[in-house]
């Protein structure tokens, strides 16, 4: 209801994510039927594979089996969701790391990581591609499983076409150049959607645009100028935490600076710019 007033007074914001257990309910035909009386698309789910006290030294990559089994049957269970709602993005983002060195084996967590990703993946309906989010720390501290969008891109690449990097601006250490990022992913076809934020220091998940706005026009530059047939494929989704803001006003905030923001970026003359590249104006 807070994400139909949101689309309500913007008008651009149509679509929801939902992120499971919190937002299960006995019969998801109705809440299907729900939010289409709101006006309102279900595109994305997330599993929750952080919240249980069994997952504190990893999910998909737990040493225990049963633990790794647990994980793989609750994104199971949000396939199957998705495939009753016919929601296109499984967005996957894992806690998993380690605090202490000689704490886990990196290999063999990369190696139970990929093995279960590949039977989450081989479960995918037709109409369902699986994006994968990185963050290079937090809440993990000495290492994390899937740090960066170079991890990400490897366990995508061994997926298949429709496993997709996710990128969230607030998953990067100081000073990365997501832009740069952004046009890689591009060029290389594997660029799936972002979780859109802005942030100080961590991953802070405040309003859109409210710090570093110049960041977002650079990276829907890149987006427009190297994605231009294809743009509109990439999933846009809002991943921010408000306990100053109320949360209505903060996503409406949120929604229309974003696309202030790509509103400029098209005004830029590509060709201009490639031109003054060249000649090195």
């Amino acid at each position: 209801e807070d994400a139909a007033q949101v689309n309500k007074f913007t008008g651009i914001a149509p679509e929801v994510a939902i992120h499971i257990p919190w937002d299960k309910v006995d019969t998801f035909n109705e809440i299907a039927d729900y939010s289409q009386n709101l006006g309102l698309k279900i595109t994305a789910i997330n599993p929750n594979l952080f919240q249980e006290e069994e997952y504190k030294f990893g999910s998909i990559t737990n040493s225990k089996p049963e633990i790794r089994e647990k994980a793989i049957g609750h994104i199971m269970e949000c396939i199957d969701i998705g495939r009753i709602l016919r929601i296109p993005y499984l967005s996957l983002w894992f806690a998993d790391g380690t605090n202490f060195p000689g704490q886990g084996d990196f290999i063999k967590r990369k190696k139970w990581m990929l093995q279960s990703l590949r039977e989450v993946y081989s479960a995918m309906p037709d109409f369902m591609s699986m994006l994968l989010e990185y963050k290079f720390f937090e809440p993990a501290f000495y290492h994390t499983d899937l740090p960066d969008w170079g991890q990400s891109y490897i366990f995508c690449k061994n997926l298949g076409e429709k496993a997709k990097v996710l990128v969230d601006l607030g998953h990067h250490p100081q000073g990365t150049n997501i832009e740069f990022i952004v046009a890689n992913l591009i060029d290389e076809d594997i660029l799936g959607g972002f979780h859109l934020n802005c942030r100080k220091y961590g991953d802070d998940d405040l309003t859109t645009g409210s710090l570093n706005i110049y960041e977002l026009f650079l990276i829907f530059h890149e987006l427009i100028k190297g994605n231009a047939d294809d743009y509109r494929k990439t999933a846009f989704m809002l991943d921010q935490s408000h306990n100053i803001k109320p949360k209505i006003e903060a996503m409406i905030q949120s929604v229309i600076s974003t696309q202030e923001i790509y509103t400029k970026a098209l005004t830029i003359d590509n060709k201009c710019l490639e031109e003054a590249q060249e000649n090195q104006d």
